[in-house]
């Protein structure tokens, strides 16, 4: 066994493994590691049919294996980030609940401000009715002309608040001469709360905002009066113009609050009708009025 002749094979100090040459040397120590390979003059054994059959199903069992343990480690990695997808779909979703309930909070303490604002703003104005009703009872049903700080909001009890009152039934007009004559009724009823039935009559003309339009129209007419009383083309207001007729007089309450401030209806030089303001009109009174009117507008809600 091994006798003479030249260098036969490697062999490995390590193991004791034979070795075929340089080729299977390298492949060797890149598997085991080892590094300690001599030259020998023993030669390898040629492999039996036996022997290399059973040396190919050990290779076919390692690459079996092989084959098993990656597919187990790529089966632990799919889970792993299977765990980790979920996990970070419930904290996007938990973040985006998060989000929303935060939103319901402020919409919530938006509707609530919202809701104290309108509740604070009619005490206002009950406040500053209860305080009228008392000056008008105390001075024969005359209010005096100094406007509060805050603003004049005129609200009675038999009027409906402005912009509270629903819409007139489809259909029907939107003005009558019977609403117009109930607002002028009666001489003895105070000028103070005639405008005010007049401007919750106008009030109800949401449809359209037609009330809208007329109470800015008033608010002008009052507003340029009051700031340039001596201008005397803003103390006549012509009743035939198409303007007019579609922004106030047809409007319930339009011309009889205009007729409540002072303006009188006479009939001109060419036949038609206009509305005239003495020039010793009440400018206090016109004052109260277009605090009043101001008020209205603001709290007009159109539909």
């Amino acid at each position: 066994e091994g006798g003479g002749g030249g260098v036969k094979s490697l062999k490995c100090m390590d193991c004791g493994a034979l070795l075929k040459d340089m080729v299977v040397a390298e492949l060797h120590a890149s598997k085991t590691g080892h590094a300690n390979f001599e030259e020998s003059t023993e030669a390898i054994k040629p492999l039996s049919p036996e022997e290399k059959a059973k040396k190919i199903e050990e290779l076919k069992a390692k690459i079996a294996a092989r084959r098993a343990a990656r597919e187990e480690e790529e089966k632990v990695d799919h889970v792993a980030r299977e765990k980790q997808r979920r996990f970070m779909g419930k904290e996007m979703l938990k973040t985006k609940e998060e989000l929303d309930a935060q939103q319901r909070k402020r919409d919530a303490y938006l509707r609530k401000k919202e809701k104290e604002d309108e509740k604070n703003e009619r005490e206002r104005l009950r406040a500053l009715l209860a305080r009228d009703k008392a000056e008008r009872a105390a001075n024969k049903g005359k209010l005096g002309s100094k406007l509060g700080v805050d603003g004049y909001a005129p609200a009675i009890d038999n009027v409906t608040p402005y912009g509270a009152t629903p819409a007139p039934a489809p259909g029907t007009t939107t003005t009558t001469g019977a609403e117009e004559a109930k607002a002028e009724a009666k001489e003895d009823v105070p000028p103070a709360e005639k405008v005010d039935k007049c401007i919750g009559l106008i009030s109800r003309h949401r449809t359209g905002g037609d009330g809208g339009v007329a109470l800015k129209t008033l608010l002008a007419y009052t507003k340029n009066i009051v700031e340039k009383p001596e201008e005397a083309k803003f103390r006549t207001i012509n009743m035939e113009n198409n303007a007019f007729k579609k922004r106030v007089a047809g409007i319930a309450g339009g011309v009889a609050l205009l007729k409540a401030v002072g303006f009188v209806q006479e009939v001109g030089e060419d036949g038609g009708n206009k509305l005239v303001l003495p020039e010793d009109c009440d400018r206090g009174f016109l004052l109260e009025t277009r605090a009043k009117l101001e008020a209205a507008f603001a709290a007009f809600q159109p539909l």
